[in-house]
């Protein structure tokens, strides 16, 4: 058991990407169906209403998978180039966990400020173009 532990096949971003991925086949196989499910992702602007929380949902899954699947082939190949766990190894395989949470975040909010006004009411195509129209 010890020798799995230390060996570099064990690594956050083979662990990380294994939890996005069921993460996220779990969220978009059984989306929840309420704002007080236990799960789903949860932010100020995902909780504004049920329209919202559906496509929040919908986008963290979308993404989660894909994330998912980057990290557990990055995890891979840190452990086939590495052969031992060293701080620079720690720092490799735990760096593009952090970032892919972060890119998770920022594209899913990303996605409902495009969809949803600031009171949650979803935006309307022929108004979005009119804005970005110049005078």
């Amino acid at each position: 058991m010890t020798t799995l532990l230390h060996s570099t096949y064990c690594n956050a971003s083979l662990l990380a990407g294994l939890l996005f991925l069921s993460m996220g086949y779990f969220i978009g196989r059984y989306p929840p169906k309420s704002l007080k499910t236990w799960y789903g992702y949860r932010s100020f602007y995902s909780t504004q209403n049920i329209e919202t929380w559906r496509a929040a949902n919908t986008y963290a899954s979308h993404i989660s998978r894909r994330i998912g699947i980057l990290l557990f082939v990055f995890g891979i190949a840190s452990a086939l180039f590495f052969e031992k766990q060293t701080e620079l190894f720690f720092y490799v395989t735990i760096g593009p966990v952090v970032i892919g949470a972060l890119y998770m975040v920022g594209y899913t909010e990303w996605m409902l400020g495009q969809e949803f006004d600031e009171e949650g009411n979803k935006r309307d195509p022929a108004d979005t173009e009119a804005d970005t129209e110049p005078e």
